[in-house]
């Protein structure tokens, strides 16, 4: 009996070595992922949140997006060193829309990503408006200002 049973264990670890290696490599994309999105849903948050309070200039509309975008990506609006909070994030890949009424004045502030690449080692996977926020604006209305 012992003869005919002989290599059948190299098979055996051959065949689970394949599945354990599957489900291990699975996991780790499903966490990394899941950790960048994470440190994206953190950034987007903190810049609606700044978003929706910061004063509202309709004189320097693209001045006000990019202190946002600074926000998301590096965590400060005027940042001093270009660090960016999640791994490759660009200021480009933050879109910052302002949600008006009829009369033009803005209602809320939404901030979401854009063509973000998570590379998790064994496919890249594509975030395209996610993780995204929409705030009340709160802040004030000074269409006529200009930015300090």
């Amino acid at each position: 009996m012992r003869k005919n049973q002989g290599g059948h264990a190299m098979i055996e670890l051959a065949l689970c070595a394949g599945v354990m290696v599957s489900c291990l490599a699975g996991t780790f994309q499903f966490g990394y992922t899941f950790y960048v999105y994470n440190q994206l849903v953190t950034a987007v948050g903190n810049g609606g949140r700044y978003g929706a309070m910061r004063t509202y200039r309709g004189a320097d509309l693209e001045k006000g997006r990019a202190a946002i975008q600074n926000m998301v990506v590096y965590g400060d609006a005027r940042p001093t060193e270009l660090m960016p909070v999640v791994t490759g994030l660009r200021p480009d890949q933050v879109e910052v829309e302002w949600v008006k009424d009829d009369k033009g004045v803005p209602t809320a502030v939404h901030v979401a990503i854009r063509n973000y690449p998570v590379n998790a080692v064994f496919k890249t996977i594509f975030l395209d408006g996610r993780p995204g926020v929409e705030f009340p604006f709160v802040g004030r209305y000074a269409p006529a200002e200009r930015e300090p």
